[in-house]
């Protein structure tokens, strides 16, 4: 017997944790590795093109696939439904550990930004207190990712205000 989980979020708050989950912490440390690979020419501008192009296709294809298998599950139920239950399985258990490896990251990245000599310490914490915001229900959460995306975008903004000037 399945039990189904209840609903709770709408659709700004799941664009949001969307945006949360594309654009967290990972801008601060992707781009300066990607600019010294790709060297002064215009590729580092074909690189993000090009990776804004995957990521739309991802969120394009979740979106889809959502709306074609609306029940809770993600991923795993992606899978089951469309190449059997070991497949299924496989597909949830690799989200996963994908997204455990990425909050890893993201909180190193966290601790390397506030607190370079102490980054692990900083990294356990963050996870420790986001730990407590979910478990404090996904509504919190929710309005935990809008206030984290909107500081993000500011400091974005920022940049290119600064980069362009």
């Amino acid at each position: 017997m399945t039990r189904e989980l209840r609903r709770t979020l709408g659709v700004f708050d799941a664009v949001v944790i969307g945006l949360g989950a594309m654009i967290g912490a990972g801008i601060f440390v992707a781009l300066a590795p990607a600019a010294r690979a790709a060297g002064s020419g215009p590729l580092l501008l074909v690189g993000l093109a090009l990776a804004a192009v995957v990521a739309y296709c991802n969120a394009t294809a979740s979106a889809r696939l959502a709306a074609l298998y609306p029940a809770s599950g993600g991923t795993y139920v992606y899978g089951r439904e469309r190449l059997g239950p070991f497949w299924g399985y496989l597909a949830g258990w690799g989200f996963v550990v994908g997204k455990t490896a990425s909050c890893a990251a993201m909180a190193l990245t966290v601790g390397a930004y506030l607190w370079p000599e102490q980054a692990h310490a900083v990294a356990v914490g963050a996870v420790v207190l986001l730990t407590a915001v979910n478990y404090a229900g996904v509504q919190k959460s929710a309005w935990l990712t809008r206030a984290i995306v909107a500081v993000v975008l500011v400091v974005l903004v920022g940049v290119v205000v600064v980069c362009l000037g």
